[in-house]
């Protein structure tokens, strides 16, 4: 009876989240790679050539960043970027076969595709227009506790107003794991082109006081205590990333 119950339970959550995807919701698709002790320069090589055959156009373009910081560091991370769902239906196996035959032999580890969703209520001063790629990028990546979902998102949500109100030049864009691992993982891209941080204007209040005029007395404390419950105990890791022009679509 117990495994009956949750059969049932497992159908009706894919159900639920078959139902939950949207024709019209931006997906972002990553792989990581590792190359094996001595062929990182071979690897560099052999990636280039691949995007330079099958990633020429804007619908099919790849850009790629190296970690460079943590215990990742060297990891190179390929990106693509505003997918729709009709993307997935399309034939690649031509590709995937080359990069199999021809990359793969200097590749030591790899994380498969993975699959995300950018949610608009997370993102600020993000242009999909702009097909200039940032020179680098702050990934934190969040693990959050199941039933703390609502906390975690609501706080991000509620940080790009507070961002819009003290007009702070960042681009900053929340996405949500749709495919390729554990759904309750999210991730922070912060973009930047220099390690100089741009002027911040002058305000007459503080972070919190913002906040507060925002969303209501108390809510600054609020939020940030469901916050912080929200995570799990290892859950949340920043790392920072270089770009790799000579391993991305040039446009």
């Amino acid at each position: 009876m117990k495994k009956l119950v949750f059969f049932t339970m497992a159908i009706l959550m894919s159900i639920s989240i078959y139902a939950q995807r949207s024709d019209n919701a931006d997906y972002w698709n990553t792989w990581e790679y590792t190359p094996k002790d001595g062929m990182r320069e071979d690897f560099e090589k052999a990636a280039a050539k691949k995007t330079a055959m099958f990633n020429k156009t804007p619908e099919t373009a790849i850009y790629t960043y190296r970690i460079i910081t943590g215990p990742s560091s060297g990891t190179y991370v390929r990106v693509e970027s505003n997918k729709s769902p009709e993307d997935y239906e399309l034939d690649r196996s031509a590709e995937g076969n080359y990069w199999n035959d021809n990359v793969s032999n200097f590749v030591a580890k790899n994380s498969g595709q993975v699959r995300w969703q950018r949610l608009n209520n997370g993102t600020y001063n993000y242009d999909p227009e702009n097909k200039t790629p940032a020179k680098y990028v702050q990934r934190t990546t969040f693990n959050v506790k199941a039933d703390k979902i609502m906390h975690f998102r609501r706080f991000m949500s509620r940080l790009t107003k507070l961002l819009e109100k003290r007009g702070i030049q960042v681009t900053r864009i929340l996405f949500r794991l749709e495919s390729g691992g554990n759904r309750n993982q999210f991730v922070v891209a912060t973009t930047f082109d220099t390690y100089k941080r741009p002027p911040m204007p002058e305000q007459e209040n503080t972070w919190g006081e913002d906040y507060d005029e925002l969303f209501g007395p108390g809510s600054w404390d609020e939020d940030r205590i469901n916050f912080d419950a929200s995570l799990e105990y290892w859950g949340e890791q920043t790392e920072t990333m270089q770009f790799v022009p000579e391993m991305s679509t040039k446009l």
